[in-house]
């Protein structure tokens, strides 16, 4: 292969590191410190075998990564971007399933997720929904199947037999199907020359397992990984051992990149120091370009700021968003220029409700949030809109009565009673005799019937006459006073959810009854946008401008131990540095509670020491 001369994604010749693994040959593996150019240099390399008559595959483990990819690219790599397999893993060997004939329906997260609901009450599961996700991926991620003498077996084993029942294949299925196939030649390999694939440490020991039959099959892997990031530890990502597993396959030459060109000087020994207190990890050093070292962010900044409550927070991040885009040259103010300002959360919950409080002082981020209206909580909030406005179903008014704290058997007695949401309100919210129901359920039952008959009453009231002493009582005001009855039945740590959908519906625009169809179209993001809000997980790969952490409190970094799991230290710390690394510019951590996040307390302290060191 002659030497490639391709210029980087910030128009300068690669380095002599980089040039060594774009002109190298064979399988290898890039081990590289954040914004040493590991994801621009595989799609370098994706451009230059495409180019010379090879067959490559450019694979992720997730598709928003996937889609991140492809934004990253230049124009001329986005031209063969059609002659290039690309997709997720999961995406790659679904194809090759199909192709020998295997057919299924893939299990998505969604589907997951309810299915694992229903199995938490029947197999008597003590955690949480996400205790379950963790546990069931990290069972399945695994190369062997679980013993039998695990704590979970039972729960994992009810769980793909309900899978099999509802013919539906999760991804580890189908990623443990290809490997199967290939093993007895029943499932060819993907039909490539190379495999390119970034992030390796987040690789599972079933997905090690698929990437190397590959490499014995003759295809050549080009992998890249950095494990002081590793997001999905706790579901069954490998981090420090599938780099020292991949070296251990011998047909693998290693590569180092210690250059970051992405993170500001000021900040590199602070943010160096959060890897280094990591207790296990592949060694790497990590240096700064020299280029780095003279350009204006050289000198960039950490700040704290506190703030009495969680609203005064949303406004100085809505603030501090604003004022950060229009320092920006008005060309500049598009993802296509790049996402300027990161806000990045522990969790999926925080990420909504600050893309829901932006949203409300005038920005519109790009939030990679998982929507809401896929938790439980939420769903019932929905449902409960939508019975008092006349337009309710019978899987709404199932979720309602579940949500007040009726019992599913009595729920089901209901309907084979011949309860109809239809024709609920007409019989003035009647409902069939239950005879055999305890007095608290059957108290439930008559609360529900109240509440929902004195909001058709108040919606149906004739109008206030305008000058007239009382205002008159909008849809939203019964619609509040409703979630109030509601808010009691729904366990504590669902509250924050269910005020968050409340205020969410409420804060749509137009008439109550025009809101419903466009609830999921109004909370689909707005890539366009500068702004991203994000769960960290959510954004290996990418880089801003400026990255605010919200919520940088001892109660959320690291996030609460599960009662049933406990807490990964090291997970946690590697969470905080994938978002630190994400910044090319200064850092701000904000937080509404009065205890700092030991990890904060932890910088300003390494900073302090380095600017004595420097006086």
């Amino acid at each position: 292969m002659s030497k490639p001369v391709i210029p980087s994604s910030s128009g300068h010749v690669w380095t002599p590191s980089q040039q060594q693994v774009l002109t190298f040959t064979g399988s290898n593996l890039v081990v590289g410190t954040p914004g040493s150019g590991k994801t621009a240099l595989l799609l370098a390399q994706a451009e230059y075998l495409a180019n010379h008559g090879h067959k490559v595959g450019l694979a992720t483990f997730s598709f928003r990564s996937h889609q991140y990819l492809k934004a990253m690219a230049t124009p001329s790599q986005a031209a063969i971007w059609n002659r290039l397999s690309t997709g997720t893993l999961r995406d790659l060997a679904i194809q090759q399933l199909h192709i020998a004939g295997q057919s299924f329906s893939f299990a998505s997260n969604n589907q997951v997720r309810e299915i694992l609901r229903s199995l938490i009450p029947a197999q008597a599961f003590p955690g949480t929904l996400e205790d379950a996700e963790h546990i069931l991926r990290t069972a399945k991620a695994r190369a062997k199947k679980l013993p039998e003498s695990d704590r979970y077996y039972p729960f994992v084993e009810a769980y793909k037999a309900r899978l099999e029942e509802l013919g539906l294949a999760d991804r580890h299925d189908i990623i443990r199907r290809h490997v199967i196939g290939m093993r007895d030649g029943s499932v060819p390999p993907l039909p490539i020359t190379h495999l390119l694939l970034d992030n390796v440490q987040d690789a599972t020991e079933l997905q090690l397992i698929w990437l190397q039959m590959h490499l014995a099959h003759g295809v050549t892997l080009k992998l890249t990984g950095d494990d002081d990031v590793t997001a999905f530890g706790q579901d069954g990502a490998q981090g420090p051992k599938a780099i020292e597993t991949i070296e251990s396959w011998g047909d693998i030459t290693r590569f180092n990149l210690t250059e970051t060109h992405r993170l500001a000087p000021s900040l590199v020994p602070a943010i160096e120091k959060v890897a280094r207190q990591l207790r296990t990890r592949v060694a790497k050093t990590l240096d700064i370009a020299p280029a780095a070292k003279e350009s204006p962010r050289a000198h960039a900044v950490l700040r704290v700021e506190v703030f009495p409550n969680a609203p005064a927070e949303h406004v100085f991040l809505a603030e501090t968003c604003h004022e950060l885009l229009a320092k920006l040259p008005q060309g500049k103010r598009t993802a296509g220029a790049g996402h300027q300002i990161g806000i990045l959360t522990r969790t999926h919950f925080e990420a909504a409700r600050i893309t829901h409080a932006l949203r409300r002082h005038g920005l519109n981020p790009a939030s990679y949030a998982r929507l809401i209206w896929e938790e439980r909580t939420p769903q019932i909030i929905l449902s409960l809109l939508y019975l008092m406005l006349g337009q309710g179903n019978n899987g709404h008014l199932h979720m309602v009565l579940l949500g007040f704290g009726v019992p599913a058997t009595t729920v089901a007695a209901l309907f084979r009673a011949g309860l109809r949401a239809e024709v609920w309100p007409a019989s003035g919210f009647a409902l069939p005799a239950l005879p055999d129901e305890s007095p608290t359920t059957l108290a439930i039952l008559q609360q529900v019937r109240r509440a929902m008959r004195t909001s058709l009453q108040l919606l149906q009231a004739p109008p206030v006459p305008s000058g007239a002493p009382e205002a008159a009582l909008t849809p939203r005001m019964i619609f509040k006073a409703l979630v109030a009855e509601l808010l009691p039945h729904l366990p504590q740590d669902e509250h924050p959810y269910a005020l968050l959908a409340t205020d969410m519906l409420l804060n749509l625009s137009g008439k109550l009854t025009d809101v419903l169809p466009r609830v999921r179209t109004e909370t689909l993001p707005d890539m366009a946008s500068p702004i991203v809000v994000a769960p960290v997980r959510e954004t290996r790969n990418q880089q801003f401008g400026t990255v605010i952490i919200p919520y940088a409190s001892a109660q959320h970094w690291p996030k609460p131990p599960s009662q049933l799991l406990g807490t990964d230290a090291d997970h946690e710390r590697r969470l905080l540095y994938l978002a630190i690394t994400r910044s090319a510019g200064s850092l701000i951590f904000t937080r509404h509670q009065p205890e700092a996040s030991p990890f904060v307390l932890e910088l300003q302290q390494s900073l302090k020491q380095q600017s004595r060191k420097a006086a």
